[in-house]
Protein backbone atom coordinates (compact mmCIF):
# COMPACT_ATOMS: atom_id res chain seq x y z
CA UNK A 1 0.00 0.00 0.00
CA UNK A 2 1.33 3.41 -0.67
CA UNK A 3 3.10 5.69 2.21
CA UNK A 4 2.37 9.11 1.69
CA UNK A 5 -0.56 11.76 2.08
CA UNK A 6 -3.37 11.93 -0.10
CA UNK A 7 -2.56 14.88 -1.60
CA UNK A 8 1.17 13.47 -2.48
CA UNK A 9 -0.82 10.34 -3.69
CA UNK A 10 -2.76 12.44 -6.44
CA UNK A 11 0.14 14.50 -7.47
CA UNK A 12 2.13 10.71 -8.00
CA UNK A 13 -0.36 9.55 -10.35
CA UNK A 14 -0.80 12.47 -12.49
CA UNK A 15 2.63 13.91 -12.79
CA UNK A 16 2.63 13.29 -16.46
CA UNK A 17 -1.04 14.49 -16.74
CA UNK A 18 -1.39 17.99 -15.64
CA UNK A 19 -3.09 19.42 -18.97
CA UNK A 20 -5.53 15.97 -18.56
CA UNK A 21 -9.16 17.67 -17.27
CA UNK A 22 -9.53 17.14 -12.72
CA UNK A 23 -12.86 18.66 -12.68
CA UNK A 24 -15.99 19.79 -14.82
CA UNK A 25 -18.46 21.47 -12.99
CA UNK A 26 -21.65 22.97 -15.08
CA UNK A 27 -19.19 22.77 -18.40
CA UNK A 28 -16.21 24.23 -16.22
CA UNK A 29 -13.39 22.41 -17.16
CA UNK A 30 -10.67 22.42 -14.31
CA UNK A 31 -7.22 20.97 -15.52
CA UNK A 32 -4.78 18.74 -12.76
CA UNK A 33 -2.55 21.81 -13.36
CA UNK A 34 -4.95 24.07 -11.95
CA UNK A 35 -6.62 21.78 -9.64
CA UNK A 36 -3.35 21.88 -7.24
CA UNK A 37 -2.53 25.21 -8.11
CA UNK A 38 -6.13 25.87 -6.10
CA UNK A 39 -5.11 23.86 -3.57
CA UNK A 40 -1.83 25.22 -2.80
CA UNK A 41 -3.86 28.77 -2.73
CA UNK A 42 -6.22 27.41 -0.25
CA UNK A 43 -3.21 25.73 1.98
CA UNK A 44 -1.88 29.16 2.14
CA UNK A 45 -5.17 30.85 2.82
CA UNK A 46 -5.54 28.18 5.98
CA UNK A 47 -2.16 28.77 7.08
CA UNK A 48 -2.88 32.19 7.03
CA UNK A 49 -5.44 32.43 9.69
CA UNK A 50 -3.36 30.01 11.99
CA UNK A 51 -4.41 26.39 11.27
CA UNK A 52 -1.37 23.99 11.45
CA UNK A 53 -1.19 20.56 11.38
CA UNK A 54 -3.41 18.47 13.95
CA UNK A 55 -6.69 21.19 13.45
CA UNK A 56 -9.70 20.40 13.03
CA UNK A 57 -12.01 22.38 10.98
CA UNK A 58 -15.35 21.51 10.13
CA UNK A 59 -16.95 21.54 6.75
CA UNK A 60 -21.01 21.08 5.79
CA UNK A 61 -21.34 21.22 2.09
CA UNK A 62 -21.58 19.30 -1.13
CA UNK A 63 -19.05 18.40 -3.38
CA UNK A 64 -18.25 21.27 -5.62
CA UNK A 65 -14.43 22.15 -6.54
CA UNK A 66 -13.51 24.72 -3.62
CA UNK A 67 -15.09 21.87 -1.54
CA UNK A 68 -12.78 19.45 -2.69
CA UNK A 69 -9.75 21.69 -2.98
CA UNK A 70 -10.12 22.61 0.93
CA UNK A 71 -10.45 18.85 1.70
CA UNK A 72 -6.90 18.76 0.07
CA UNK A 73 -5.55 21.71 0.68
CA UNK A 74 -6.08 21.44 4.52
CA UNK A 75 -4.30 17.64 4.02
CA UNK A 76 -1.12 19.83 2.54
CA UNK A 77 -0.85 21.30 5.87
CA UNK A 78 -1.68 18.45 8.35
CA UNK A 79 -4.87 20.18 8.98
CA UNK A 80 -8.02 17.50 9.33
CA UNK A 81 -11.31 17.85 7.36
CA UNK A 82 -14.41 17.23 9.44
CA UNK A 83 -17.13 16.48 7.34
CA UNK A 84 -20.50 16.99 8.84
CA UNK A 85 -24.29 16.25 7.39
CA UNK A 86 -26.13 19.00 5.53
CA UNK A 87 -29.30 18.24 7.31
CA UNK A 88 -27.72 18.80 11.38
CA UNK A 89 -29.62 20.91 12.97
CA UNK A 90 -27.80 24.20 14.15
CA UNK A 91 -27.61 23.24 17.26
CA UNK A 92 -25.92 19.32 16.58
CA UNK A 93 -23.39 21.56 14.16
CA UNK A 94 -22.61 23.54 17.51
CA UNK A 95 -22.18 20.77 19.83
CA UNK A 96 -19.79 19.20 16.93
CA UNK A 97 -17.75 22.39 16.51
CA UNK A 98 -17.13 22.02 20.28
CA UNK A 99 -16.71 18.20 20.92
CA UNK A 100 -13.75 18.47 17.47
CA UNK A 101 -12.30 21.99 19.28
CA UNK A 102 -12.60 23.06 15.22
CA UNK A 103 -10.24 26.05 14.47
CA UNK A 104 -12.60 27.29 11.56
CA UNK A 105 -16.30 26.47 10.19
CA UNK A 106 -17.04 26.00 6.65
CA UNK A 107 -20.84 25.97 4.94
CA UNK A 108 -23.01 26.04 1.68
CA UNK A 109 -24.99 29.09 1.26
CA UNK A 110 -27.56 26.66 1.04
CA UNK A 111 -27.97 26.28 4.56
CA UNK A 112 -27.24 29.57 5.73
CA UNK A 113 -29.97 30.43 8.24
CA UNK A 114 -28.35 27.84 10.39
CA UNK A 115 -25.11 29.47 9.38
CA UNK A 116 -25.32 32.58 10.91
CA UNK A 117 -26.72 31.04 14.24
CA UNK A 118 -23.80 29.30 14.53
CA UNK A 119 -21.69 31.88 13.23
CA UNK A 120 -22.84 33.88 16.49
CA UNK A 121 -22.18 31.14 18.35
CA UNK A 122 -18.66 31.39 18.03
CA UNK A 123 -16.89 35.14 17.04
CA UNK A 124 -13.43 33.70 17.63
CA UNK A 125 -13.34 31.31 14.73
CA UNK A 126 -13.12 32.19 10.92
CA UNK A 127 -16.37 31.18 9.11
CA UNK A 128 -16.16 30.74 5.10
CA UNK A 129 -19.39 30.57 3.04
CA UNK A 130 -19.17 28.83 -0.40
CA UNK A 131 -21.88 28.98 -2.82
CA UNK A 132 -22.83 26.52 -5.69
CA UNK A 133 -21.73 29.52 -8.53
CA UNK A 134 -18.51 29.91 -7.27
CA UNK A 135 -16.75 27.75 -9.80
CA UNK A 136 -19.91 27.67 -12.73
CA UNK A 137 -18.52 29.44 -16.27
CA UNK A 138 -19.83 33.32 -16.01
CA UNK A 139 -22.77 32.55 -18.20
CA UNK A 140 -24.37 30.68 -15.59
CA UNK A 141 -22.20 32.51 -12.64
CA UNK A 142 -24.07 35.92 -13.01
CA UNK A 143 -27.99 34.87 -13.98
CA UNK A 144 -27.53 32.64 -10.84
CA UNK A 145 -26.13 35.34 -8.16
CA UNK A 146 -28.49 37.71 -9.47
CA UNK A 147 -31.41 35.48 -8.97
CA UNK A 148 -30.03 33.98 -5.60
CA UNK A 149 -28.43 37.40 -3.75
CA UNK A 150 -27.27 36.74 -0.75
CA UNK A 151 -26.02 39.19 2.13
CA UNK A 152 -23.61 37.37 4.75
CA UNK A 153 -22.14 38.87 8.15
CA UNK A 154 -19.87 40.92 8.10
CA UNK A 155 -17.10 38.61 9.86
CA UNK A 156 -17.93 35.79 7.43
CA UNK A 157 -15.67 35.39 4.12
CA UNK A 158 -16.75 34.53 0.49
CA UNK A 159 -14.76 31.94 -0.88
CA UNK A 160 -12.49 34.34 -2.83
CA UNK A 161 -11.74 36.45 -0.32
CA UNK A 162 -10.78 34.16 1.94
CA UNK A 163 -8.03 32.67 -0.54
CA UNK A 164 -6.68 36.69 -0.99
CA UNK A 165 -5.74 36.06 2.59
CA UNK A 166 -3.26 33.66 1.67
CA UNK A 167 -1.13 35.78 -0.65
CA UNK A 168 2.64 36.47 -0.37
CA UNK A 169 2.08 33.61 2.73
CA UNK A 170 4.31 29.99 2.60
CA UNK A 171 2.47 27.38 3.37
CA UNK A 172 5.03 24.23 4.72
CA UNK A 173 4.02 21.14 3.08
CA UNK A 174 3.62 18.23 6.15
CA UNK A 175 5.46 15.28 5.43
CA UNK A 176 3.44 11.78 5.49
CA UNK A 177 3.18 10.35 9.15
CA UNK A 178 1.61 6.52 9.44
CA UNK A 179 -2.08 6.59 10.45
CA UNK A 180 -2.09 10.36 10.41
CA UNK A 181 -6.12 11.69 10.35
CA UNK A 182 -6.96 13.32 6.80
CA UNK A 183 -10.86 13.23 7.69
CA UNK A 184 -13.65 12.82 9.52
CA UNK A 185 -17.10 11.44 8.38
CA UNK A 186 -20.05 10.61 9.92
CA UNK A 187 -22.03 7.52 10.96
CA UNK A 188 -24.82 6.86 13.17
CA UNK A 189 -24.00 3.26 13.80
CA UNK A 190 -26.94 0.42 15.14
CA UNK A 191 -27.35 3.28 18.02
CA UNK A 192 -28.35 5.88 15.86
CA UNK A 193 -26.01 7.89 17.96
CA UNK A 194 -23.29 9.62 15.43
CA UNK A 195 -19.70 8.89 15.88
CA UNK A 196 -16.80 10.37 13.80
CA UNK A 197 -15.02 7.99 12.33
CA UNK A 198 -11.44 9.12 11.65
CA UNK A 199 -10.12 7.73 8.35
CA UNK A 200 -6.52 8.03 7.61
CA UNK A 201 -4.23 9.08 4.55
CA UNK A 202 -3.26 5.23 4.28
CA UNK A 203 -7.27 4.25 4.13
CA UNK A 204 -8.08 6.48 1.63
CA UNK A 205 -5.43 6.03 -0.37
CA UNK A 206 -5.50 2.23 0.26
CA UNK A 207 -9.13 1.76 -1.49
CA UNK A 208 -7.76 3.76 -4.36
CA UNK A 209 -4.80 1.27 -5.28
CA UNK A 210 -7.18 -1.70 -4.39
CA UNK A 211 -9.27 -0.32 -7.34
CA UNK A 212 -6.61 0.03 -9.42
CA UNK A 213 -6.04 -4.10 -9.42
CA UNK A 214 -9.27 -4.69 -10.54
CA UNK A 215 -10.80 -5.70 -13.68
CA UNK A 216 -12.64 -1.96 -13.79
CA UNK A 217 -11.67 -0.38 -16.70
CA UNK A 218 -10.64 2.76 -15.18
CA UNK A 219 -8.18 4.52 -17.56
CA UNK A 220 -6.66 7.72 -17.18
CA UNK A 221 -8.93 11.01 -18.65
CA UNK A 222 -12.12 9.00 -18.31
CA UNK A 223 -15.53 10.63 -17.50
CA UNK A 224 -16.29 9.57 -13.69
CA UNK A 225 -19.55 11.41 -12.99
CA UNK A 226 -19.54 12.28 -9.44
CA UNK A 227 -22.72 12.94 -7.03
CA UNK A 228 -21.76 11.43 -4.21
CA UNK A 229 -21.64 14.18 -1.34
CA UNK A 230 -18.98 14.47 0.67
CA UNK A 231 -19.89 14.19 4.10
CA UNK A 232 -20.52 10.22 3.70
CA UNK A 233 -17.58 7.84 3.39
CA UNK A 234 -18.55 6.64 0.47
CA UNK A 235 -18.38 10.23 -0.95
CA UNK A 236 -14.74 10.84 0.06
CA UNK A 237 -13.40 7.73 -1.50
CA UNK A 238 -14.89 6.91 -3.86
CA UNK A 239 -16.68 9.84 -5.46
CA UNK A 240 -13.87 12.40 -4.71
CA UNK A 241 -10.65 10.50 -4.52
CA UNK A 242 -10.27 7.67 -6.20
CA UNK A 243 -11.38 9.02 -9.74
CA UNK A 244 -8.46 11.88 -8.88
CA UNK A 245 -5.87 9.07 -8.07
CA UNK A 246 -6.82 7.05 -11.05
CA UNK A 247 -6.43 10.66 -13.36
CA UNK A 248 -9.75 11.03 -14.53
CA UNK A 249 -12.33 13.65 -15.30
CA UNK A 250 -14.86 14.34 -12.22
CA UNK A 251 -17.52 15.27 -13.92
CA UNK A 252 -19.54 17.24 -10.12
CA UNK A 253 -22.77 17.17 -10.26
CA UNK A 254 -25.01 18.05 -7.02
CA UNK A 255 -28.41 17.90 -7.73
CA UNK A 256 -29.45 14.38 -7.00
CA UNK A 257 -33.09 14.36 -8.00
CA UNK A 258 -33.63 11.79 -10.01
CA UNK A 259 -34.84 13.21 -13.07
CA UNK A 260 -32.38 16.22 -13.29
CA UNK A 261 -29.92 13.06 -12.74
CA UNK A 262 -30.78 11.26 -15.60
CA UNK A 263 -30.82 14.86 -18.10
CA UNK A 264 -27.21 15.27 -16.26
CA UNK A 265 -26.05 11.57 -17.22
CA UNK A 266 -27.51 11.98 -21.08
CA UNK A 267 -25.43 15.26 -21.11
CA UNK A 268 -22.12 14.30 -19.36
CA UNK A 269 -22.13 10.19 -20.87
CA UNK A 270 -19.90 9.30 -18.15
CA UNK A 271 -17.68 6.42 -19.14
CA UNK A 272 -18.18 5.38 -15.08
CA UNK A 273 -21.51 6.16 -13.09
CA UNK A 274 -22.32 4.82 -9.41
CA UNK A 275 -25.62 5.58 -7.69
CA UNK A 276 -27.97 3.88 -5.54
CA UNK A 277 -31.08 2.07 -5.90
CA UNK A 278 -33.33 5.70 -5.94
CA UNK A 279 -31.68 6.87 -9.12
CA UNK A 280 -31.19 3.75 -10.82
CA UNK A 281 -35.23 3.02 -10.37
CA UNK A 282 -35.55 6.56 -11.77
CA UNK A 283 -33.12 5.78 -15.09
CA UNK A 284 -35.27 3.00 -15.72
CA UNK A 285 -38.40 5.47 -15.77
CA UNK A 286 -37.25 7.25 -18.39
CA UNK A 287 -36.27 7.65 -21.78
CA UNK A 288 -32.55 6.37 -22.27
CA UNK A 289 -31.63 5.60 -25.79
CA UNK A 290 -27.69 4.94 -25.74
CA UNK A 291 -25.75 3.44 -23.15
CA UNK A 292 -23.19 2.40 -25.25
CA UNK A 293 -20.19 4.77 -23.77
CA UNK A 294 -20.78 3.19 -20.21
CA UNK A 295 -17.84 1.28 -18.84
CA UNK A 296 -19.07 1.01 -15.30
CA UNK A 297 -22.56 1.23 -13.76
CA UNK A 298 -22.44 0.71 -10.39
CA UNK A 299 -24.65 0.89 -7.22
CA UNK A 300 -24.59 0.63 -3.31
CA UNK A 301 -26.91 1.80 -0.27
CA UNK A 302 -29.94 -0.48 -0.09
CA UNK A 303 -29.54 -3.58 -2.54
CA UNK A 304 -31.80 -4.54 -5.21
CA UNK A 305 -33.80 -7.44 -5.10
CA UNK A 306 -33.02 -10.40 -7.60
CA UNK A 307 -36.49 -9.75 -9.94
CA UNK A 308 -35.12 -5.68 -9.49
CA UNK A 309 -31.39 -6.76 -10.72
CA UNK A 310 -32.79 -8.79 -13.66
CA UNK A 311 -35.24 -5.54 -14.96
CA UNK A 312 -32.08 -3.41 -14.56
CA UNK A 313 -29.96 -5.71 -16.30
CA UNK A 314 -32.48 -6.22 -19.02
CA UNK A 315 -32.91 -2.21 -19.45
CA UNK A 316 -28.88 -1.76 -19.12
CA UNK A 317 -28.17 -4.81 -22.11
CA UNK A 318 -31.18 -3.04 -24.43
CA UNK A 319 -29.20 0.49 -24.12
CA UNK A 320 -26.48 -1.43 -25.34
CA UNK A 321 -24.56 -1.10 -22.36
CA UNK A 322 -22.50 -4.53 -22.65
CA UNK A 323 -21.63 -5.60 -18.95
CA UNK A 324 -24.17 -5.88 -15.75
CA UNK A 325 -25.49 -3.45 -12.68
CA UNK A 326 -23.04 -4.31 -9.81
CA UNK A 327 -23.26 -3.58 -6.10
CA UNK A 328 -20.94 -3.35 -3.42
CA UNK A 329 -20.67 -3.73 0.45
CA UNK A 330 -19.00 -2.04 3.18
CA UNK A 331 -19.27 0.71 5.65
CA UNK A 332 -18.25 4.41 6.45
CA UNK A 333 -15.69 2.70 9.04
CA UNK A 334 -13.86 1.25 5.83
CA UNK A 335 -14.10 3.72 3.60
CA UNK A 336 -17.56 2.51 2.72
CA UNK A 337 -16.28 -0.33 0.46
CA UNK A 338 -14.80 -3.66 0.83
CA UNK A 339 -16.76 -6.02 -1.47
CA UNK A 340 -17.63 -5.55 -4.65
CA UNK A 341 -18.65 -6.92 -7.88
CA UNK A 342 -16.95 -5.84 -10.75
CA UNK A 343 -16.86 -6.66 -14.96
CA UNK A 344 -16.18 -10.38 -15.49
CA UNK A 345 -16.58 -11.10 -11.62
CA UNK A 346 -20.12 -10.99 -11.29
CA UNK A 347 -23.30 -13.08 -9.78
CA UNK A 348 -26.71 -12.33 -9.39
CA UNK A 349 -27.69 -11.87 -5.82
CA UNK A 350 -24.68 -11.36 -4.73
CA UNK A 351 -22.18 -8.40 -2.95
CA UNK A 352 -19.41 -9.36 -5.07
CA UNK A 353 -15.72 -10.59 -3.93
CA UNK A 354 -13.58 -8.74 -1.34
CA UNK A 355 -10.86 -6.62 -2.76
CA UNK A 356 -7.54 -7.08 -2.65
CA UNK A 357 -5.87 -7.01 0.17
CA UNK A 358 -9.30 -7.30 2.29
CA UNK A 359 -10.66 -10.54 4.14
CA UNK A 360 -13.92 -11.48 5.07
CA UNK A 361 -15.31 -13.66 7.62
CA UNK A 362 -18.47 -15.27 8.88
CA UNK A 363 -18.71 -15.98 12.49
CA UNK A 364 -21.50 -16.76 14.23
CA UNK A 365 -22.56 -13.95 16.23
CA UNK A 366 -23.15 -15.61 19.77
CA UNK A 367 -19.77 -17.74 20.27
CA UNK A 368 -17.33 -15.89 17.06
CA UNK A 369 -16.62 -19.12 15.68
CA UNK A 370 -16.03 -19.09 12.21
CA UNK A 371 -19.15 -20.59 9.78
CA UNK A 372 -18.55 -22.60 7.24
CA UNK A 373 -18.99 -21.81 2.91
CA UNK A 374 -22.51 -20.79 2.35
CA UNK A 375 -24.05 -20.37 6.26
CA UNK A 376 -25.14 -17.45 7.55
CA UNK A 377 -23.67 -15.66 10.51
CA UNK A 378 -21.83 -11.72 10.90
CA UNK A 379 -20.18 -10.02 8.37
CA UNK A 380 -16.38 -9.71 9.83
CA UNK A 381 -13.27 -7.82 7.76
CA UNK A 382 -9.73 -7.23 7.60
CA UNK A 383 -8.55 -4.55 5.08
CA UNK A 384 -5.73 -1.98 4.98
CA UNK A 385 -8.98 0.73 5.13
CA UNK A 386 -9.96 -0.03 8.42
CA UNK A 387 -10.55 3.04 10.05
CA UNK A 388 -8.23 4.89 12.66
CA UNK A 389 -10.90 4.37 15.41
CA UNK A 390 -13.84 6.67 16.39
CA UNK A 391 -13.25 10.10 17.13
CA UNK A 392 -12.57 10.35 20.98
CA UNK A 393 -14.31 6.86 21.72
CA UNK A 394 -12.07 4.22 22.47
CA UNK A 395 -15.06 2.09 24.04
CA UNK A 396 -17.25 2.10 20.53
CA UNK A 397 -14.22 1.55 18.50
CA UNK A 398 -13.39 -1.49 20.85
CA UNK A 399 -16.78 -2.87 20.12
CA UNK A 400 -16.75 -2.92 16.72
CA UNK A 401 -13.14 -3.29 16.02
CA UNK A 402 -11.91 -6.85 17.74
CA UNK A 403 -8.58 -8.46 17.42
CA UNK A 404 -9.20 -12.24 16.64
CA UNK A 405 -6.76 -15.83 17.39
CA UNK A 406 -4.86 -14.25 14.37
CA UNK A 407 -3.76 -11.27 15.63
CA UNK A 408 -5.27 -8.98 13.07
CA UNK A 409 -8.26 -6.36 14.20
CA UNK A 410 -11.56 -7.81 12.75
CA UNK A 411 -14.25 -5.09 12.16
CA UNK A 412 -17.89 -6.84 12.90
CA UNK A 413 -20.26 -5.02 10.97
CA UNK A 414 -23.57 -6.15 12.88
CA UNK A 415 -24.40 -7.41 9.46
CA UNK A 416 -25.61 -10.97 8.82
CA UNK A 417 -24.11 -12.53 5.64
CA UNK A 418 -22.56 -15.94 4.10
CA UNK A 419 -19.89 -16.10 1.49
CA UNK A 420 -19.84 -18.83 -1.02
CA UNK A 421 -17.26 -21.13 -3.07
CA UNK A 422 -16.40 -18.99 -5.17
CA UNK A 423 -15.89 -15.84 -2.57
CA UNK A 424 -19.39 -14.15 -3.39
CA UNK A 425 -20.96 -12.15 -0.80
CA UNK A 426 -24.56 -12.36 -0.02
CA UNK A 427 -26.50 -9.97 2.33
CA UNK A 428 -29.02 -11.59 4.31
CA UNK A 429 -30.57 -8.41 6.82
CA UNK A 430 -28.75 -6.24 9.80
CA UNK A 431 -28.95 -7.52 13.36
CA UNK A 432 -30.26 -4.86 14.26
CA UNK A 433 -32.13 -2.77 11.47
CA UNK A 434 -31.03 0.80 9.50
CA UNK A 435 -33.06 2.24 7.08
CA UNK A 436 -32.51 4.66 4.36
CA UNK A 437 -34.59 7.88 3.77
CA UNK A 438 -34.36 11.02 1.68
CA UNK A 439 -33.36 14.43 2.98
CA UNK A 440 -34.93 17.59 1.35
CA UNK A 441 -31.69 17.81 -0.36
CA UNK A 442 -32.30 14.17 -2.27
CA UNK A 443 -29.27 13.04 -0.18
CA UNK A 444 -29.60 9.66 1.50
CA UNK A 445 -29.21 9.20 5.02
CA UNK A 446 -29.73 6.46 7.48
CA UNK A 447 -32.73 6.61 9.88
CA UNK A 448 -32.51 5.16 13.34
CA UNK A 449 -36.10 5.06 15.36
CA UNK A 450 -34.21 4.76 18.23
CA UNK A 451 -32.41 8.40 17.65
CA UNK A 452 -35.86 9.77 17.05
CA UNK A 453 -36.81 8.52 20.15
CA UNK A 454 -34.25 9.57 22.28
CA UNK A 455 -34.69 12.94 21.08
CA UNK A 456 -38.68 13.11 22.08
CA UNK A 457 -38.43 12.13 25.54
CA UNK A 458 -36.81 15.38 26.37
CA UNK A 459 -39.45 16.65 25.50
CA UNK A 460 -41.69 17.78 28.46
CA UNK A 461 -44.83 16.76 27.03
CA UNK A 462 -43.78 13.18 26.00
CA UNK A 463 -44.23 10.52 28.57
CA UNK A 464 -43.39 7.57 26.29
CA UNK A 465 -42.36 7.15 22.35
CA UNK A 466 -42.23 4.36 20.27
CA UNK A 467 -41.07 4.88 16.26
CA UNK A 468 -41.85 2.51 13.43
CA UNK A 469 -40.46 3.23 9.74
CA UNK A 470 -43.08 2.99 6.98
CA UNK A 471 -41.89 2.98 3.52
CA UNK A 472 -42.65 5.82 1.79
CA UNK A 473 -42.79 6.20 -2.21
CA UNK A 474 -41.03 9.68 -2.68
CA UNK A 475 -38.53 9.21 0.87
CA UNK A 476 -37.91 5.78 0.53
CA UNK A 477 -38.85 5.49 4.28
CA UNK A 478 -40.10 7.63 6.29
CA UNK A 479 -40.30 7.43 10.13
CA UNK A 480 -43.83 7.63 12.51
CA UNK A 481 -43.60 8.65 16.16
CA UNK A 482 -46.08 6.95 18.87
CA UNK A 483 -46.00 9.19 21.82
CA UNK A 484 -48.06 9.47 25.29
CA UNK A 485 -48.47 12.78 26.41
CA UNK A 486 -49.88 14.00 29.97
CA UNK A 487 -53.30 13.54 30.68
CA UNK A 488 -55.16 16.90 29.58
CA UNK A 489 -53.55 18.38 26.87
CA UNK A 490 -55.21 19.33 23.87
CA UNK A 491 -54.20 16.95 20.74
CA UNK A 492 -53.42 18.82 18.11
CA UNK A 493 -52.04 21.92 20.18
CA UNK A 494 -49.21 19.35 21.18
CA UNK A 495 -48.85 17.67 18.24
CA UNK A 496 -47.69 21.10 16.78
CA UNK A 497 -45.30 21.02 20.03
CA UNK A 498 -43.98 17.97 19.69
CA UNK A 499 -43.23 17.96 15.76
CA UNK A 500 -41.64 21.41 16.41
CA UNK A 501 -39.42 20.04 18.98
CA UNK A 502 -38.42 17.52 16.84
CA UNK A 503 -37.12 20.36 13.60
CA UNK A 504 -35.24 21.89 16.85
CA UNK A 505 -33.27 18.64 18.31
CA UNK A 506 -33.05 16.34 14.97
CA UNK A 507 -31.51 15.62 11.67
CA UNK A 508 -33.85 17.03 8.79
CA UNK A 509 -34.36 13.34 7.22
CA UNK A 510 -35.11 11.73 10.50
CA UNK A 511 -38.20 14.30 11.19
CA UNK A 512 -41.39 12.00 12.23
CA UNK A 513 -43.58 12.30 8.65
CA UNK A 514 -46.16 12.02 11.39
CA UNK A 515 -46.63 12.27 15.16
CA UNK A 516 -49.32 9.60 16.21
CA UNK A 517 -51.08 10.43 19.79
CA UNK A 518 -51.52 6.65 21.76
CA UNK A 519 -53.64 6.58 25.12
CA UNK A 520 -51.27 3.76 26.40
CA UNK A 521 -48.06 2.18 24.57
CA UNK A 522 -48.69 -1.68 23.80
CA UNK A 523 -45.71 -3.37 25.56
CA UNK A 524 -44.37 -7.28 24.98
CA UNK A 525 -44.32 -9.58 27.44
CA UNK A 526 -40.46 -8.80 28.11
CA UNK A 527 -41.62 -5.40 28.55
CA UNK A 528 -40.55 -3.97 25.54
CA UNK A 529 -42.39 -1.49 23.21
CA UNK A 530 -44.29 -4.00 21.37
CA UNK A 531 -43.32 -2.26 17.87
CA UNK A 532 -45.23 -4.97 15.93
CA UNK A 533 -48.61 -3.70 17.47
CA UNK A 534 -47.92 -0.12 16.47
CA UNK A 535 -47.28 -1.13 13.25
CA UNK A 536 -50.75 -2.78 12.77
CA UNK A 537 -51.94 0.19 14.53
CA UNK A 538 -50.48 2.58 11.40
CA UNK A 539 -51.72 0.17 9.06
CA UNK A 540 -55.43 0.04 10.16
CA UNK A 541 -55.38 3.94 10.57
CA UNK A 542 -54.21 4.19 7.28
CA UNK A 543 -55.57 1.72 4.90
Amino acid sequence: MPECTVLQYIKNKNTNNLNGIALNYFGNKITYREFFENIDKVAKAFYAIGIRKGDIVTIASLHTPETIYIIYGLNKIGAVANMVYLTLSANEIIENIKSTDSKAFIYFAMIQEKGRIIEKKFPDIKTIILDVSDSMPWYLKYPYRLKNKKDILGKTYRFKNFLSLGEGVVAKEMLYTKNAPAVIVYTSGTTGIPKGVVLSNDNLNAVAEQYSYTTFDFRMNDIFMDMIPPFLGFGISIGIHLPLALGMESALWIDIEPNKVVQAFNRIKPRHFVSGPVIVKAMLENNIKDMKFLSTFAGGGESLSIEQEKKVNSFLHDKGYGGNYVTGYGMTECCATVCTGMPGIYKEGTLGIPLPKVNVKIVNPKDGQEQKYDEVGEVCFHAPNIMSGYFKNPKETDNIIKTHADNKKWIHTGDLGSVDQEGFLTFHGRIKKIYLTKGSDNNVYKLFPMQIENELIKNEEVLECGTIVVPDQEKIHVAIAFVRVKVGLEKEAVRGKILEFARAHLPEHAIPKKIMLIEKMPYTQSNKIDYKKLEEKYQKENR
